[in-house]
């Protein structure tokens, strides 16, 4: 890979084109992280509002805190919460 990216820059260097090769791939790894990013937050999102509907199957009532869930291994710190309707978002 670097083997390719150095024959990319000198070729660029020596054409004298204007575009940096290395500067458009890292742009697009880096809208391809944040993009896989967040599809994960997403995914993290649906997955408790999944469990939240669960909990109320089981107990007839959605939790009172998303304390009740963090037994699970779930962090309420990247949630808002409503109790009432059991609405969950992302921060």
């Amino acid at each position: 890979m670097m083997g390719i990216l150095f024959a990319c820059l000198l070729a660029s260097l020596i054409t004298g084109c204007d575009s940096n090769p290395v500067d458009k791939v890292s742009e697009e790894l880096l809208v391809s992280y944040d993009r896989s990013r967040n599809a994960a937050d997403e995914a993290s999102l649906q997955a408790m509002q999944r469990y939240i509907r669960t909990y109320r199957a089981l107990n007839g009532r959605y939790p009172e805190s998303l304390e009740e869930l963090r037994a699970s291994g779930f962090d309420p710190v990247l949630y808002d919460y409503d109790p009432r309707t059991g609405a969950l978002t992302s921060r």
